[in-house]
C-alpha cells in the first residue's frame, strides 16, 4: 500500500521547502504554543505515572514470510504483514502495526527525531545486531525512490529494546507532512543497538564515495540529491504532559541521558505505524 512520497516537502536541502516552512504548503504543520506537534525533547518535565500499564505486545513472536523494504523518497520503509498488534501502555485501544520507518542524519550530524535533554543521538557502535541483517542487507538494493525489495525478517520482537517496560508516552503528532494531531508516541527509554558496519549500509551518505546511497531524487534526475538528515526539528512541548512508565528514569539535570554511558544511538525507539485493529 505504500506510494513515493510528494517531492514538495523534504528536510532542509536548498531545492525543496524544509521542516521550518512546511506550513506554507501543509497549514496543518504551522507550529504554535497550543498545538501538539512532534517530535519533542523529552527532558525533566516528564512526569511520572505509576498507574500506566504494561505494553502488551501481541503476534510479536512470529516469524513472518516477509517484509517489504522500499525507499519512498523521505525515508526507507518496512512494511510488515498483519497480525502484530500493540496495546496497554495508555494506549485507548488495541492497533495494529503497519509499518517501520526510519530516521538519520549525515556524516557530521545526528539523526533521531526525539531528543532526550536536548541531545539528539546517530548510533552506537557494538556488536552485530544479528535479527536487523535482513534490513541493513537491503539498503543497497533501494538507491533512489520507489525501488523495493522483499526480505526475509526476523520476528519483530527480536528488534525491540530489551526492557520494554520502561518508557514515555504524550500525545502529539505525525513528523511528516500533513502533520496531523492524531499520534499517541510511544518512546523507549533504552536504545536498540546495531553495529557501525550495519549504520554504513543504513547510512551510506556517511562514505559517499564507497557504498551505494540512499537517494531522494529520482534515477533519471542528473543532479541526484542523497537523502540525508530526514527528521523534523524538535517542536515545543508547552501545554501537554509527557508520562513515564513506573519503571521508567525520569531525567533530573540537563544532560543527562537514560541511555547510559554510550549515549550514542541510532534508533531511540522502534518507529511503528500504527493502524486501529
Amino acid at each position: 500500500f505504500w506510494q513515493v512520497s510528494s517531492t514538495d516537502y523534504c528536510y532542509g536541502e536548498d531545492y525543496c521547502t524544509d521542516s521550518y516552512e512546511w506550513s506554507k504548503t501543509y497549514f496543518s504543520c504551522t507550529p504554535d504554543y497550543t498545538k501538539h506537534h512532534s517530535p519533542i525533547d523529552i527532558s525533566a518535565r516528564v512526569m511520572k505515572n505509576d498507574s500506566l500499564p504494561l505494553l502488551i505486545f501481541t503476534g510479536f513472536h512470529v516469524v513472518q514470510s516477509s517484509w517489504l523494504v522500499a525507499n519512498i523518497r523521505d525515508t526507507v520503509v518496512v512494511e510488515v504483514q498483519k497480525g502484530m498488534k500493540v496495546s496497554g501502555g495508555g494506549l485507548r485501544n488495541e492497533y495494529q502495526i503497519v509499518e517501520m520507518r526510519f530516521h538519520w542524519g549525515s556524516r557530521t550530524t545526528n539523526g533521531s527525531e526525539h531528543t532526550f535533554n536536548k541531545r539528539r543521538f546517530p548510533m552506537e557502535i557494538g556488536d552485530e545486531n544479528v535479527p536487523f541483517k535482513a534490513i541493513s542487507d537491503a539498503i543497497p538494493s533501494l538507491s533512489f525512490p520507489g525501488h523495493s525489495v522483499n526480505v526475509t525478517p526476523p520476528a519483530l520482537l527480536d528488534l525491540m529494546p530489551n526492557y520494554t517496560n520502561r518508557f514515555y508516552c504524550y500525545s502529539g503528532s505525525q513528523t511528516a507532512p500533513p502533520c496531523f494531531q492524531t499520534v499517541q508516541w510511544i518512546v523507549f527509554e533504552k536504545p536498540i543497538f546495531i553495529s557501525q558496519k550495519q549504520a554504513s549500509k543504513k547510512m551510506t551518505i556517511n562514505y559517499l564515495v564507497f557504498a551505494t546511497g540512499v537517494y531522494y531524487s529520482d534515477e533519471d534526475d542528473p543532479k541526484r540529491k542523497l537523502l540525508v538528515e530526514n527528521y523534523r526539528h524538535v517542536q515545543s512541548s508547552a501545554m501537554r504532559s509527557v508520562f513515564a512508565s513506573p519503571d521508567a528514569a525520569v531525567l533530573k539535570s540537563q544532560g543527562a541521558s537514560p541511555v547510559g554511558v554510550f549515549g550514542t544511538i541510532l534508533i531511540l525507539l522502534l518507529p511503528c505505524m500504527l493502524r486501529m485493529a
